[in-house]
């Protein structure tokens, strides 16, 4: 008799837990757009996401990546999350070779250990005034692919490159609003 009188209070506090609401935090959600005056074909297009590389690409199967941002350990720069918000952490970054890194995602980016002569960075950007740039001195170049798709890298103008690419600004725009389940 004793053994169900010292359960109750373990069903008390689990009926208790289970009846808590769950915390959620709202996001700002951002999509990526490319800005470039110069070419019709490219300005005001949303970057996607193809085999984890972040640019233009044609095909109803791509939909502009949304992404949130996390305050970064620098004072002023930023981390930019994919959305919706998973088990496994997704952060858009940049990763190359020095001089030209591409735009990519990256999948638990603080466990990516580079390989040599190579530089992966996603807590650099900085969002100012509409666009979005980051931490270092360069700008954003678009290179063509297969079709109507377009590359987007980050060149700090000392990598050796070809004449393909235009330089094009990347803004972001105001894509409403997401939950993220808190701790």
């Amino acid at each position: 008799m004793k053994w169900p009188v010292n359960l109750l209070p373990l069903g008390l506090l689990a009926a208790f837990v289970s009846a808590a609401p769950i915390v959620e935090r709202q996001l700002d959600l951002y999509q990526l757009q490319i800005s470039c005056p110069a070419n019709k074909n490219v300005d005001g297009r949303f970057l996607s996401m193809k085999n984890n590389t972040l640019g233009v690409f044609e095909g109803d199967d791509v939909s502009p990546v949304k992404v949130y941002t996390v305050q970064g350990e620098k004072e002023g720069l930023n981390e930019l999350h994919t959305y919706p918000v998973g088990i496994v952490d997704h952060s858009v970054g940049l990763m190359g070779p020095p001089g030209l890194l591409t735009l990519v995602d990256m999948t638990n980016p603080r466990t990516i250990q580079p390989g040599e002569g190579q530089v992966a960075q996603w807590d650099t950007f900085r969002l100012d005034a509409g666009k979005l740039t980051n931490d270092g001195e360069g700008q954003w170049l678009a290179f063509p692919g297969v079709g109507d798709t377009w590359y987007v890298k980050w060149s700090d103008g000392s990598a050796v490159i070809t004449a393909d690419f235009m330089i094009v600004d990347v803004v972001y725009t105001d894509a409403g609003e997401g939950r993220f389940n808190g701790e």
